[in-house]
């Protein structure tokens, strides 16, 4: 494992160079102006098209492998029952309002960011496909297309949130079933998550190379503006991140009535070595340090609400994912209509329990909340290079909502001990 992260953090700080390389060859060409150059460029654009078609082909049975094993495989003795349901419903209000409220303002945050004006009609002319953009469904339209009329139809058209909604009652069936039956099942989709994390090892390590051929068409398209967007991206999902991760301490204090300043040394070891690893497997020994001797959580809280979480709730992810949605967005000058709110934030929020233990998780299974938006999802390259600033804090986000999370269940199913300690 700590030969793996080594190489994450190897092959993160090589798709900046990537990244830097590539905007500096492109912004270079484009004020060359020259014709071969410029053609050059368009062809060494293709190799960074082909790496994201190379991360795109894994995400759909990525996603439906995970939901099913993280939904179907929670196995809980009645005892430990209670305290499993409340941390469900606590996943789902915490994803969910943090979705809706970033969903809510993003749109006027990134109207004020200082993108060239010139940027959205470069890109439009590099995809042609966004000129005319389809109109939104209607309201009606939207709840129709909830539930599929064909599972399989759906997969093979990319049509997201049907595909989510199917696997997500799927999985909450196979949940159900005789044991003998539900294992080889979960056999098989735990094999096929195995497999597609093997091969999303391999393609995220070719990063570099990607980065680079995708931001030198970035910048051949829309010059030095393209630094300018993806510096005010980075300051504006890192702060995101750090104000939704600051509202949790109000929050425990609220429901678990946890003292602001002992909630926040219980969380600091933990967000210490989230933020310096960017892992949050790697922060759970000092999550159950602080769970147990700054808390005084016992075993229900420490040996299964905390694991639980780390499994399946990912905090930071509905905010990460709307924030990088809206400004692919305004960099593409497409406004993305309020009626397609609804559909962004249900994605955000079941994309979430998909994340996965590859370098940048988030990052590489974000197409469903681009594509739910109508947006293009070959964008997701570019943010892939630049996320190891908003992934250090996505880390730390969600170590501090795993601890949030377990507080307050805590707090229900033993408040003496919380209250005692």
């Amino acid at each position: 494992m700590a030969s793996r992260r080594r190489s994450a953090t190897s092959t993160g700080a090589w798709a900046v160079v990537g990244l830097a390389a590539g905007l500096a060859t492109g912004a270079a060409i484009a004020a060359a102006g020259q014709p071969t150059l410029v053609a050059i460029g368009s062809g060494v654009e293709v190799a960074g098209k082909l790496w994201i078609n190379a991360i795109l082909m894994t995400i759909l049975p990525l996603v439906v492998a995970k939901l099913v094993v993280s939904i179907a495989g929670q196995d809980v003795s009645p005892a430990l029952g209670r305290a499993g349901w409340r941390a469900v419903a606590l996943f789902v209000v915490l994803l969910t309002t943090t979705a809706a409220l970033t969903a809510a303002l993003m749109p006027a945050v990134f109207a004020r960011l200082p993108i060239n004006a010139l940027t959205p009609a470069s890109l439009h002319a590099a995809a042609p496909a966004l000129s005319t953009p389809q109109a939104p469904p209607s309201v009606l339209q939207s709840v129709l297309g909830l539930v599929p009329s064909n599972a399989i139809r759906a997969a093979s058209d990319g049509a997201i949130v049907p595909l989510l909604v199917f696997t997500v009652a799927f999985a909450l069936a196979a949940g159900r079933i005789p044991r003998h039956l539900r294992d080889p099942l979960l056999t098989l989709f735990r094999a096929v998550d195995a497999a597609i994390t093997t091969l999303l090892h391999w393609i995220v390590a070719m990063a570099p190379f990607g980065v680079f051929a995708l931001g030198l068409g970035l910048a051949v398209s829309v010059g030095g503006g393209a630094v300018v967007a993806l510096v005010g991206y980075i300051a504006v999902s890192s702060t995101a991140l750090v104000v939704f991760t600051a509202l949790l301490y109000p929050v425990v204090w609220l429901l678990a009535h946890v003292p602001l300043g002992r909630f926040a040394r219980a969380c600091a070891p933990a967000q210490t070595v989230a933020f310096g690893t960017h892992s949050s497997m790697a922060s759970l020994p000092a999550m159950l340090d602080g769970a147990e001797s700054r808390l005084g959580l016992s075993g229900t809280s420490t040996g299964f609400v905390l694991p639980l979480s780390l499994a399946v709730f990912k905090y930071s992810g509905p905010i990460w994912f709307i924030t990088a949605t809206y400004f692919v967005g305004r960099l593409y000058g497409v406004t993305i209509a309020p009626s397609r709110a609804v559909a962004i934030v249900l994605v955000a929020v079941v994309t979430s329990l998909a994340i996965g233990g590859v370098p940048s998780g988030a990052a590489v299974v974000l197409a469903p909340v681009l594509a739910a938006a109508g947006l293009p999802v070959e964008a997701m390259g570019v943010l892939l290079a630049v996320d190891p600033i908003p992934n250090a804090f996505r880390t730390v986000a969600n170590v501090t909502g795993m601890m949030a999370v377990t507080a307050m269940v805590g707090a229900k199913v033993e408040p003496d001990r919380l209250a005692e300690s």
